[in-house]
């Protein structure tokens, strides 16, 4: 048996390879258009104004080498739960584990947290559902239900889970038209550039820049369909492309939701100052306000369904792809008890799902608000992204000669700048965000346990395995340092902190790199 190729018992039932081409696409763009809908589009104004539009397109741009990096990974090596595979696979346990970990509990989180989210748009059409910033005991129950629903659609066939998926997907897609139309018909271009609102960059270049690190994260949801490789009939042709494909439908969908508020924003009805865009951030639900501002009462409940339906399609999507890595934990990486790679007879990783189950209901008790749990859900996602980047240069080096169906162009650019990149949605996301993110991390190291007991741990293994957290500790510093931008002591004013903190993650890349290189020489793998 290979490195990390798993066990026979594991692959008795076996994953179903019955997800074509647009159900990839569908599964990312479902995974990427899920809450955010119905706010970030507006975050980006608050943040920039009008010229916070523009961030969509670097953002763009910026993720494309993060995303490339997972099209080769996921079409080289399609695993089912890849995210907690690939950095194993070129690191080491303690890389692999504290980046699946990460990956672990932000899927598993993103879960519940959407269906949080969920039943508080509800409560705009069933108040008894949502009270004082948190749902109320029926608020409670009426989630738990939709976790339930969510559970059952997860242990369906795969073929079945994306055909759910690209009905809501599908749907998504229109509801949002309808609500870009009902408004566009009412846009007047002149609010771009109002000197009564402040022109068309109020908040000047910073504006624009603080807006593309709140963007950048619209985009995440691109990696889904790599977690569900295993079960794409074609990983090789159909991941690249669909990614490809995704994240440009989400940048005009994106663009055009920020484009139709920017251009028929009603200060007065908002109750906001004019030219006051940072104020928007205040509303609770902004589409809807600002179609009750025109008198179009039927676009304000199409879009507050929207952003129903766009929920639970995102909670169905998170909940197989945090049972999918915790399969690749348990199978894969021996970093999770060893029963969690059980399979049922429709192919589905049946323990890992109903532990996905038993987290999310357990998260939903404890945190009953979207706001007091969406923060940990993105500080999990955001360290996952990173290593990936250095998993690939690794792995280009030690098995040059594997077939790759698709390659990341010039990755001996591209992936630090992946990484660098990734790195960056850490440190935009704030101190206090990256506190928290650094401190439970650092926890996932306890599951070293569980692969010291299936395969033991060397010291080469920690050797060259201690760049990762050390390098979150670095990222704890630099973000403490940084400006009041990012939620800093200011002893690093900005850009000078972005700067320095970009110098330094460089420099862990290289030194994660050749550790990386230098544990698998040592183990004698070239795959």
């Amino acid at each position: 048996m290979r490195e990390g190729e798993g066990t026979a018992e594991a692959r008795k039932g076996g994953f179903r390879k019955e997800i074509g081409f647009w159900s990839v696409v569908f599964l990312a763009v479902g995974a990427i258009l899920g809450p955010a809908v119905a706010f970030t589009p507006v975050s980006v104004l608050a943040d920039g104004g009008p010229a916070g539009i523009l961030s969509w397109l670097i953002a763009f741009f910026l993720i494309l080498p993060v995303a490339f990096v997972y099209a080769e990974l996921g079409s080289t090596w399609p695993k089912a739960g890849g995210v907690g595979y690939y950095a194993y696979k070129g690191n080491g346990p303690l890389v692999g584990v504290l980046n699946g970990w990460g990956a672990y509990i932000g899927y598993t989180l993103a879960s519940a947290s959407i269906i949080i989210a969920l039943v508080e748009y509800l409560s705009y059409f069933f108040p008894s559902l949502y009270s004082n910033g948190n749902l109320t005991p029926l608020g409670i129950g009426v989630a738990a239900v939709g976790i339930l629903l969510i559970y059952v659609i997860n242990i369906m066939r795969i073929k079945r889970l994306a055909e759910i998926n690209n009905g809501l997907t599908v749907l998504t897609l229109l509801l949002l038209a309808i609500m870009i139309v009902g408004l566009g018909l009412h846009f007047n271009p002149s609010y771009l550039n109002d000197p009564k609102f402040g022109g068309f960059m109020p908040l000047g270049i910073t504006g624009v820049f603080l807006a593309t690190s709140a963007t950048i994260y619209g985009y995440g949801g691109f990696r889904q369909p790599v977690d569900y490789a295993e079960e794409l009939k074609d990983p090789g042709k159909s991941l690249p492309r669909a990614i490809l494909m995704t994240l440009i439908i989400v940048f005009v969908v994106y663009v055009l939701e920020s484009l139709v508020f920017a251009g028929t924003v009603d200060w007065s009805y908002l109750g906001i100052t004019p030219g006051n865009w940072a104020g928007l951030s205040n509303l609770a639900y902004p589409y809807v306000s600002a179609s009750e501002a025109l008198g179009l009462t039927l676009i304000a409940v199409v879009a507050m369904i929207l952003a129903i339906i766009a929920s639970f399609k995102d909670g169905v999507i998170y909940f197989g792809g945090a049972s999918r890595v915790a399969y690749a934990l348990s199978n894969y990486d021996y970093a999770f008890p060893r029963f969690l790679n059980r399979m049922s007879s429709k192919g589905i990783p049946i323990a890992a799902t109903t532990l996905s189950l038993i987290i999310s209901l357990l998260f939903l008790a404890l945190f009953p608000s979207f706001s007091s749990i969406f923060s940990l859900v993105v500080d999990g996602l955001l360290l996952s992204y990173a290593p990936g980047a250095v998993s690939l240069a690794v792995l280009r080096k030690i098995s040059p000669d594997v077939r790759r169906p698709y390659k990341l162009p010039a990755f001996t650019v591209t992936a630090p700048l992946a990484f660098v990149v990734s790195a960056l949605m850490i440190f935009w996301s704030g101190w206090q965000e990256t506190s928290v993110l650094v401190t439970t991390a650092l926890i996932g190291m306890v599951f070293l346990a569980f692969y010291h007991r299936y395969k033991g741990v060397s010291k080469d293994e920690i050797k060259y395995g201690i760049w990762l957290p050390l390098y979150m500790v670095a990222v704890l510093a630099i973000s403490y340092s940084s400006s009041s931008y990012f939620g800093g002591q200011g002893y690093l004013p900005f850009p000078l902190d972005n700067m320095v903190f970009i110098l330094v993650t460089l420099g862990f890349y290289f030194w994660g790199y050749k550790s990386g290189v230098a544990l698998l020489r040592k183990r004698g793998v070239y795959d």
